[in-house]
């Protein structure tokens, strides 16, 4: 277990603790040294890693948790993955965690207390989910403004969900869904430059 890595100081939740920490710089190198970490360990089958979620928006709060974006050439790549090598590092698969079209991967620093510090989100690269992923993220980093309505909804959310993650990410989704329609919006209509 990596327990006297730097990362294990700034990142990571127990399981269903819903926190949110102030922004910090050091996300951005974290997410440098994950992403040349996983293409060691699966770079031959990833066409692009990107950092995604909260802790990919600048100035925001976010849960200390890195959400990171692997897109794929095809899902059936994940089934090619060296699992112990994987489990080396720290990663699992997440095989409960059924959703189409995606894979989930997390990394914990201490399995007793199921200590998240990493989801890795595995996608078919420009498919429907590397789009929604990203065009979020790029949307809420060119518009502050929705950045900080995004912040204060997770700051109520997390003080009413404590303890239920899910109920969290949820109650977030309308929100999501919104900005994803403005940001399609934004591109068809091309005012929106800066994605």
């Amino acid at each position: 277990m990596q327990r006297n890595r730097g990362e294990i100081k700034v990142l990571g939740l127990n399981k269903d603790v819903v926190a949110l920490s102030s922004y910090r710089q050091e996300w951005k190198e974290l997410f440098s040294h994950e992403k040349a970490l996983l293409e060691s360990l699966i770079g031959e089958y990833v066409v692009d890693i990107q950092h995604i979620g909260s802790t990919a928006i600048e100035g925001i709060a976010a849960k200390p948790m890195l959400d990171i974006l692997i897109g794929l050439r095809s899902m059936d790549d994940v089934k090619k993955f060296d699992k112990y090598k994987l489990k080396d590092a720290d990663i699992y698969h997440l095989g409960r965690v059924e959703i189409e079209g995606k894979a989930v991967f997390a990394k914990f620093s201490d399995l007793e207390e199921l200590t998240k510090t990493h989801v890795y989100h595995v996608v078919e690269y420009g498919g429907d989910w590397w789009k929604q992923h990203t065009l979020f993220r790029d949307y809420l980093n060119a518009h502050s403004d929705v950045a900080r309505e995004y912040e204060t909804l997770k700051k109520e959310l997390a003080v009413k969900y404590p303890t239920n993650e899910r109920n969290y990410a949820d109650a977030k989704k309308k929100f999501v869904d919104e900005v994803l329609s403005l940001a399609d919006c934004n591109i068809e209509s091309g005012k929106n430059k800066k994605l």
